[in-house]
């Protein structure tokens, strides 16, 4: 009698099956996964900030215009600076509309170009950096410092070209899965037959 296929390769034959286990349960939907995956929201190169104050506490809101990745996805996003409080621009802010808050105070931009010559001595001030997106802000004539606009991961946003490549994903995901299940029956199929 022959020996099976699992006594003459029984260490390949364990290792396939492991393999295809592994990639079958934590890469499942991987490239559907991989269209809506985390992925840089940025400032835009030109990110167009605004910025206004509380008339009643030290915050500042900040709008500017965010871009996803490289692509043509730009939208206009404001958050409030807390000056009292610890700034992070690699997290993702608490976005707000601006529309929801009357009675700032508009803080005017001053020209890069004019230097800190300009800056006023009473009320607040800001001028945009040119080397990082952000800008530098100064109160009654002091510097309180450089802020850059923030830079963080988040979920893809749902654009036709997303939306598009949905259903071929999720079939390329389909065929991975059938293909690896084919895979494995085959191979417990081979173990189980003795040649005579």
């Amino acid at each position: 009698m022959a020996h099976s296929t699992m006594n003459r390769y029984p260490k390949l034959l364990e290792l396939v099956v492991l393999l295809l286990v592994v990639v079958l349960s934590t890469n499942g939907c991987m490239v559907t996964r991989g269209v809506w995956k985390e992925r840089l929201y940025h400032p835009h190169p030109q990110p167009q900030i605004q910025l206004a104050a509380s008339p009643e506490r030290p915050l500042i809101l900040v709008g500017y215009r965010e871009q996803f990745e490289k692509t043509q996805h730009i939208r206009w996003r404001a958050f409030w600076l807390d000056l009292e409080d610890r700034y992070d621009h690699f997290a993702k802010q608490n976005f707000v509309d601006p529309a929801h808050f009357p009675g700032l105070i508009e803080v005017p931009m001053l020209d890069a170009t004019q230097g800190t010559n300009f800056v006023p001595s009473i009320g607040y001030a800001a001028m945009q950096t040119l080397n990082k997106p952000g800008f530098e802000l100064w109160k009654d004539g002091q510097s309180l410092g450089r802020f850059q606009l923030p830079t963080y991961e988040g979920d893809a946003p749902v654009t036709a070209e997303t939306v598009a490549k949905t259903p071929v994903t999720l079939l390329a995901d389909g065929v991975i899965i059938v293909l690896g299940v084919a895979a494995v029956v085959a191979i417990l199929y081979l173990t189980t037959q003795d040649d005579d």
